[in-house]
């Protein structure tokens, strides 16, 4: 039988197969694709486009603290270090910090913001916008964003109306109180105000940190560059651009503002430093007077000049040490009375490199004031810094006084050289040696006074000529096409998500399916045995019988399986063969193959069919009879083949044994000798002896008579018996009883007849009705 059917080992995985399942569901997936297409259209619709607003910004990291105006250069003696530049990252930090943010949000009105009210969305606008507003807010922990309606009333008054309360109407330019601030609007007259727009009242730092979220600052990683990238998604390119200019200015502000601190503090200090010199300048010159006075003295210089050539060289230098010497003693003094928080006096042309130093410590004094804006003193970094000042404050102090000894021990050796040149002279009167200090300290006044004076015009120059710490490369721009949603991508991921769904879907169902389907399902699990035949879903219309002259893919299913069953039984002479008909559960369709199977051959042969399911039998549905049957032929002796042997009434040469009155005992009956007698006097009397017997795994009755049948026909049925129940087929077959086994799978759906009439492959001389396609669509749905 395995020569004659052609049947050979099948490999358990069919890509064909797999992939047929899926291209079988197209309606399926067509469905899931247009629905996701659909819904990426109104997702494309409905959502606003972002645009990508940049801008980039060169920041400036030299150290121009005062270095264009200062008198000379010096050089650095290693007493500290130099801090260097800005530390980018920190820079990137502060473009983004909650105070310039909250700068911008005040100066453009953010907090104020407008809206078109939509059937579907509501759509914030900016510009163009006929009405604009400023907010106040007395208690910002307690206020609370709110949202209104504003309907123009007339062009001074307008309408503003609130969920839950009354319409109330305002002019413009007068505040609107609220429960903890006040907001102003004001009325563009250029631009008409005729419909309600939603107005929407924010708190500041909400907005504030919605920028901070939004807005992405980054160094040029590429380059290592001085350039930072200010970037901002937005679906108003205009409020976009505005919000990075304004950002760009405010941080400039704030540089310029904390760089002019430190040359307000140094004016202060000279202008302290001028009032005290003028004082003491007055004292000499009185004293200079009254001593010039007292002693009747017209021109010292004169009357000394010869005396005193040998000391004028030494006299120079002493002037001008201590000129230095003041200026150390005057700066040592401050930085031991100022606090960590102040600054020292720069440019004052300290001994030694000490101005840059100083500059150094005052940079880090800024720094680390800028650093507590962000952040607590009990900040790690902020303690690092006041260590870092305490330690430069300590090194500055050593540094003075080491510069102080150095320069009074030289003063001292210069004085003591002077009085060698006046002992050597011999004859200065006293007179003339008091009047050399008097006009030595006023000398040394006069020239402090003069660089103090010449400091506090270049302090007030760098007050007034201040330079932006970002400049400007690219101001804010926007880019035409959206950043998001993107059109392609949105599209595609419909088109994956279309495909992806169902398929995921259908495989979970596949995957659960414990149910025959096709006719490649018993195949796998009974490689060995005939598939007789695949009988497809019978017609509701028409009915589940083969009528005569059927050119039907149902009919023509059951052609198939008869001509099957003939190869089968083609060696049987002198008797007509025997054909059990059994399946593994009930509703699997065995009355109806075998009753349809009945039909066929009874075309050009006589046949009989018998029904021996006694506990449920199913013949009557399609033959009604009220005579005696096979139980009641079994029971009683008495009666005759001939009484049990009832017309069909479809087919002159079909002929019906019913199964009669339900006995108590049917497995009993059907072991009775009667049957064997019975059947083997039919197989004389018909040329097929058909029994429709009851189902394997239900009962035992079946088993009783399977050794009188020449071909079991095992019925499955597609969508309903389970896979796990082939496993018993096997079984079956391998029953001694059982001389050949057949398979036919019942029901199945057109789409899974891959081949034969009506499949992928069919053809056939039937004329059926022309579907059109909607028609098949709905059908498969």
């Amino acid at each position: 039988m395995d020569e004659q059917f052609g049947l050979e080992e099948k490999s358990s995985f069919d890509l064909q197969a797999e992939v047929s399942k899926y291209l079988k569901k197209w309606p399926w997936f067509l469905l899931s694709l247009l629905i996701a297409i659909v819904l990426a259209w109104l997702y494309l619709r409905y959502t606003p486009k972002q645009y990508a607003t940049t801008a980039s910004v060169l920041i400036s990291t030299e150290d121009s603290k005062g270095s264009a105006i200062s008198l000379q250069d010096f050089t650095n003696l290693s007493l500290g270090g130099n801090m260097g530049g800005s530390n980018l990252q920190d820079e990137v930090a502060i473009m983004k910090s909650k105070p310039l943010l909250y700068d911008v949000v005040k100066n453009l009105n953010l907090d104020v913001r407008f809206a078109n009210e939509g059937r579907v969305v509501t759509r914030n606008i900016y510009d163009e916008i006929p009405v604009y507003g400023s907010l106040e807010i007395f208690n910002l922990k307690k206020f609370q964003s709110e949202v209104f309606t504003i309907t123009p009333h007339n062009s001074k008054e307008f309408k503003l109306n609130q969920e839950g309360t009354a319409e109330k109407i305002y002019q413009f330019g007068k505040p609107v109180n609220l429960k903890y601030g006040a907001f102003t609007l004001h009325r563009r007259a250029n631009l008409d105000f005729k419909d309600a727009k939603q107005l929407q009242i924010l708190r500041p730092d909400e907005v504030v940190n919605q920028l901070e979220q939004t807005i992405f600052a980054e160094q040029d990683s590429k380059n290592k560059s001085s350039i930072i990238s200010l970037t901002l998604n937005g679906a108003i390119p205009e409020k976009s651009e505005n919000i990075l200019n304004e950002l760009i200015r405010q941080y400039n502000k704030d540089a310029i503002d904390n760089k002019n601190l430190e040359s307000e503090n140094t004016a202060k200090f000279i202008d302290s430093r001028l009032d005290l010199i003028t004082s003491e300048l007055g004292n000499i010159e009185d004293q200079k007077a009254t001593f010039k006075r007292n002693n009747q003295i017209t021109d010292l210089v004169t009357q000394a000049q010869l005396s005193v050539e040998n000391a004028n060289d030494a006299t120079k230098q002493i002037m001008e040490v201590g000129t230095q010497l003041e200026m150390v003693n005057s700066v040592l003094s401050y930085a031991n009375s100022a606090n960590n928080e102040q600054l020292l006096p720069t440019n004052m042309g300290m001994p030694g490199g000490l101005d840059n130093v100083i500059n150094d410590y005052n940079q880090l004094v800024l720094t680390r004031n800028k650093t507590l804006r962000q952040a607590t003193p009990t900040n790690p970094a902020v303690i690092q810094f006041n260590r870092d000042i305490s330690s430069m404050r300590s090194l500055i102090k050593e540094n003075l006084q080491k510069s102080r000894i150095s320069l009074q021990t030289k003063v001292a050796g210069l004085q003591q050289k002077v009085n060698e040149s006046k002992s050597a002279v011999g004859k200065f009167p006293g007179q003339e040696k008091i009047f050399r200090n008097i006009d030595r300290q006023q000398n040394i006044k006069e020239a402090l006074y003069l660089f103090l004076l010449q400091k506090r015009e270049e302090t007030s120059i760098s007050l007034a000529v201040t330079t932006p710490k970002a400049r400007v490369v690219n101001p804010a721009y926007t880019y035409k096409n959206p950043v998001s949603p993107q059109s392609s991508k949105i599209y595609l991921i419909a088109f994956v998500l279309g495909l992806a769904l169902p398929f995921m879907l259908w495989y979970i169902y596949f995957l659960l399916d414990s149910k025959i389907t096709n006719k490649g399902d018993v195949t796998r699990v009974l490689p060995n045995l005939p598939l007789l035949a695949e009988v497809p879903t019978a017609n509701k219309e028409t009915g589940d019988l083969v009528m005569k002259n059927d050119l039907s893919i149902y009919a023509e299913a059951f052609r198939i399986l008869t001509t099957n069953l003939k190869f089968m039984v083609n060696k049987i002479q002198n008797r007509a063969p025997v054909i059990l008909f059994t399946s593994s559960v009930k509703g699997e369709g065995k009355t109806t193959v075998s009753m349809n199977s009945a039909l066929s051959l009874s075309s050009k042969k006589k046949v009989i069919l018998i029904g021996a399911d006694l506990r449920n039998p199913q013949l009557k549905r399609y033959v009604p009879s009220s005579n005696a049957g096979l139980a009641d032929f079994l029971a009683d002796t008495d009666l005759t083949i001939s009484e049990i042997i009832n017309p069909s009434g479809l087919n002159s040469n079909l002929d019906i044994i019913d199964s009669g009155s339900i006995p108590p005992n049917p497995t009993d009956l059907l072991e009775d000798s009667r049957l064997k007698v019975l059947v083997e006097e039919l197989a004389t009397l018909y040329d097929y002896v058909i029994i429709d017997s009851a189902p394997m795994m239900m009962v035992s009755d079946t088993f009783h008579i399977l050794a009188l049948a020449d071909v079991v026909v095992y019925v499955a049925r597609a969508k309903y018996t389970q896979k796990q129940l082939l496993d018993y087929v096997k079984t079956v077959a391998a029953d001694e009883n059982v001389a050949k086994l057949g398979v036919v799978l019942n029901d199945v759906h057109l789409d899974e007849l891959r081949y034969g009439y009506g499949g992928k492959y069919g053809y056939g001389y039937y004329n059926e009705e022309h579907k059109s396609f909607w028609t098949r669509l709905r059908e498969r749905f």
